[in-house]
C-alpha cells in the first residue's frame, strides 16, 4: 500500500546562514538575533510573537512553501527523517 505525507524541506542551521533562514528560506518569522551559536527567530502567534532559539547545528524544518514547521537536532534529523528526491518532471 503506498504511503502518503506532505513535503517538507530542510535547512541545517550552521551558525551563518540565520538570515538566510529568517527571510528567504522561511517566509513566516521574524528575525530576532542570530549570534553565531543560537538563531532567535519570531513566530507569528495571536496577538504577537513568539520567540524560538534554534541552537547551531539544528535542522529547521519547513512545509506548505516557506511556513516554519520545527526546529530538531541532528541526531533527532538523522534517525526520523529521509531525504527523498524530486519526482520526474511530467
Amino acid at each position: 500500500m503506498p504511503a502518503y505525507t506532505l513535503r517538507h524541506e530542510a535547512i541545517q542551521y550552521d551558525g551563518a546562514n540565520g538570515q538566510h533562514i529568517a527571510t528567504e528560506f522561511l517566509g513566516d518569522v521574524e528575525l530576532l538575533s542570530d549570534d553565531g551559536q543560537t538563531l532567535t527567530i519570531g513566530i507569528p502567534v495571536w496577538p504577537g510573537t513568539q520567540p524560538l532559539d534554534i541552537p547551531k547545528d539544528y535542522y529547521v524544518l519547513r512545509y506548505y512553501g516557506r511556513t516554519f514547521y520545527q526546529a530538531i537536532p541532528p541526531g533527532d534529523f538523522e534517525q526520523n527523517w529521509v531525504e527523498i528526491p524530486d519526482p520526474p518532471a511530467a
